[in-house]
Order: structure tokens, then sequence, then C-alpha cells
């Protein structure tokens, strides 16, 4: 074997290396990406408040599948401990809505779509009641913590709620189907039975959270002041009717804003 045949048997096995290297830095490129959109999400149970995991920030992705009553605790301590059961749902839920809408930013630049992206933008459009795709784009909205921290303290009570301790929900969010899980409330509306939905964990209280602000014509100028603000002080003007109390619940929300200095956690990530 000649010097020139050993040299360009040495170059097409530096070439293959080359290319082995390349292929492997594009598939942990890949991976990393991978890992900065998608968050693994650790569903917990609850035995006692003391197994709610320490807030932190970032936060740790978790979804607690069950609660128990913070009423007993010290006024302190019982409110970080409902904040670090509710923040970690709160963020896992606005990180999936933003990877939808991602998604459905993608699907509206092509051309033609497949069965399966046709059938997932079907899916999104009937969740949100709209057919417009502009329409349903201007509907998928996020909302900073504090609002949502501020208005789930509110509705639980700090998490002294039965609804939120035996059925996961948050915002008292009311049940008309009678084949989904949901609880009887304790009195009567006009001498009827009433129902509020379970939830088979706060993550999808807080999502179907975002699902009622996003289809209510009633939160349509919320839904137009968030695409401009992330101010929560700003954006509780337009919850005036999100409430039977109406601007009082404004008022109620803007005292637990301030007073609780809950707009601290708007910078908090996963």
């Amino acid at each position: 074997m000649n010097a020139d045949t050993k040299q360009g048997q040495l170059q097409t096995v530096l070439l293959f290396i080359a290319a082995l290297m390349f292929g492997f830095g594009a598939l942990v490129q890949i991976a990393d990406q991978r890992d900065q959109t998608e968050t693994p999400v650790v569903y917990k149970s609850l035995q006692t408040p003391a197994d709610i995991v320490h807030l932190t920030n970032p936060v740790e992705p978790v979804a607690y599948t069950s609660v128990v009553s913070l009423a007993k605790l010290p006024v302190a301590d019982k409110k970080q401990r409902f904040i670090a059961l509710l923040l970690p749902a709160i963020l896992i839920s606005k990180q999936h809505l933003q990877q939808q809408r991602e998604r459905l930013a993608q699907l509206l630049s092509k051309s033609s779509l497949t069965t399966d992206e046709q059938a997932w933008l079907d899916q999104l459009k009937a969740n949100y009641d709209t057919d417009s795709p502009a329409e349903l784009r201007k509907r998928m909205i996020g909302l900073p913590n504090s609002l949502i921290l501020a208005q789930a303290a509110i509705e639980t009570g700090w998490g002294s709620s039965r609804f939120f301790v035996q059925a996961n929900n948050v915002f008292g969010v009311w049940s008309f189907d009678p084949t989904e899980e949901r609880i009887m409330a304790s009195q009567l509306r006009d001498g009827k039975a009433v129902y509020v939905r379970r939830y088979g964990s706060l993550l999808g209280a807080i999502e179907d959270y975002f699902l009622t602000l996003g289809r209510g014509g009633a939160y349509a100028e919320l839904r137009q002041a968030a695409r401009h603000t992330q101010d929560s002080l700003e954006l509780i003007q337009h919850l005036h009717r999100y409430s039977e109390l109406g601007n009082d619940y404004v008022e109620r929300l803007n005292a637990m804003i301030r007073h609780n200095r809950l707009k601290q956690y708007d910078s908090y990530q996963l």
C-alpha cells in the first residue's frame, strides 16, 4: 500500500469520525432544547402540611394530587405553605400554555396540516370555544403569578375551604355535568343541590382556570389587557365580573396582592 493510499484512507476515517461527532453534537443540542421546554412533572399526594415541598426559585415542578387543610397553621406559616402548594401548578400550567401557543403559531404558518395536526388544532379550538384561529390566539392568555395567587387565596381562604381539600377545587368552579367528578355543596341554591368540580390535581384546577378565562365572554377585556401588560394591579380591574361581589372583589384582590407582597412571586420560574 503506497503513501497516497494510506493518506486517503486516513482522511476517510477522519471524515467519518467528524460526521459521527457532528451527529452526536446535534443530538445533544436537540436534547438540551427539549429539556428547556419540557419540564417533567412530579405528582405528589399530601398527608400533612409538612409534606409540602419548600418553595425555592427556580421552583420544583410538583403537582399535588391531594391536599390537606391549612386552617390550623399559624397565619404566616399557612400563607407560605399555600403559596408553595399553588405556585408550582401555576408555573407548570403557564409553561404548557406557552408550548401550546408556540405549536399553534407553527401550525398556522403551514400551508397544510397532517391529520394529527388538524385534530390537535380542532381540539384546541373546541377547548376555547372558537372556530377562528386568529381569535384562538387572542384567547390563550398568560397572567402574572401574583394575580392567580390572590384569587386562589381568596377563593380557598388560604387553603382552608372544603372544596379545596376534598376536590382540589381552587376557584370554586361549579359542575353542571353529572358525568364528571364532583362533590355536592353543603348549601342549597333555590332549594336545589349544587355541585363543584373535583380535579385530579391542583394542576388540573389551574389549567381549567386558564380555559375559563380564555372562553368566557365576560373576560374579553381581561384578555385584551393581558396582551399589553402583566401588571397584576392593572389586570385585576378587569375581573369585576368574575365574582358576584363586583368591584368589591377587585378591591379585595388589590388588598390581597399589596398586603401579602405577592408581586415578588411574579419573577419565579420553573
